[in-house]
């Protein structure tokens, strides 16, 4: 049955997609595409077990270029997640994709645990947020 919804999604991962759940993807391959109304030259990564590709940004770029390597070749077959955070926009705080890679298990079956990283949080929501341990309870009027 031909649908209209059908053309009506998008080949590309936005943060809307990624709400209720991260996902772990395999890479099946990327690519260089022209993208957006700038008509931009951006890579796309694209996985074997979606069929959605991701538009890497400068951020995502960065996060696998120091885990895989600058050559997207090698790339292939490594195992991401993506996950849905905020940033800074035109001075708006919006929803964005964000790639994270996954925690190796070591031989002993421990968990290596990630550490957070001062990128994966917006300016503007850094801000926003008080200082932990810096309550004063006494209120003067």
């Amino acid at each position: 049955m031909l649908l209209a919804s059908q053309y009506d999604q998008s080949r590309y991962f936005k943060a809307d997609d990624l709400v209720e759940h991260d996902l772990k993807l395999r890479i099946r391959e990327v690519t260089e595409e022209v993208i957006g109304p700038k008509q931009e030259k951006k890579l796309v990564v694209w996985f074997t077990n979606n069929k959605k590709g991701l538009v890497l940004n400068k951020v995502n770029n960065r996060v696998l270029r120091g885990a895989f390597g600058d050559p997207v070749e090698g790339w292939k077959g490594k195992v991401i997640v993506l996950f849905a955070s905020k940033t800074e926009m035109a001075g708006d705080v919006v929803g964005c994709v964000r790639v994270r890679i996954p925690t190796a298990t070591s031989a002993d079956g421990q968990t290596a645990k990630p550490t957070a990283r001062q990128d994966d949080v917006p300016p503007a929501a850094k801000a926003a947020k008080p200082p932990a341990n810096d309550i004063d309870d006494e209120i003067t009027f």
